[in-house]
């Protein structure tokens, strides 16, 4: 896997998010994929998911739960399979109407132009109360 393939997924994947193209996103995850986000239960795209029907649901609610207003891509540094994806967000949430904002940093790996792991860092405590109703 060069660098220039890792980049080059983790690029695309950032394109079809931002057009909400949802299955163009599930079909770069590799077969058995790991996502993981670390917070609070009460935030519904946190924990780990395996399947690609639980990676589906966490896309479905990437794109419909929340309405992203900001998310700028800072940097990515790639060695290898690796991708580090450093930059900041914004997303208001549907159900309360209220502003998750947060630096975030994403480890992504890349093999064969599909991810198999995706490993979100972002302030889940902020995440959790924006969706406290």
């Amino acid at each position: 896997m060069s660098t220039r393939d890792t980049e080059a997924t983790i690029t695309e994947f950032f394109t079809r998010f931002g057009a909400g193209d949802r299955p163009g996103m599930l079909e770069l995850f590799a077969d058995g994929a790991e996502l993981a986000v670390a917070g609070a239960d009460t935030v519904p795209w946190t924990g780990s998911r395996v399947e690609a029907a639980a990676i589906d649901e966490f896309l479905r609610i990437a794109l419909e739960d929340v309405s992203t207003e900001v998310f700028d891509i800072d940097r990515i540094v790639v060695d290898g399979a690796d991708g580090v994806v450093l930059g900041s967000l914004a997303h208001r949430i549907t159900a309360t109407d209220k502003v998750f904002a947060s630096a975030f940093a994403l480890h992504v790996r890349v093999v064969d132009g599909l991810i198999t792991s995706y490993r979100m860092f972002e302030d889940s405590h902020a995440a959790a109360v924006s969706w406290a109703g």
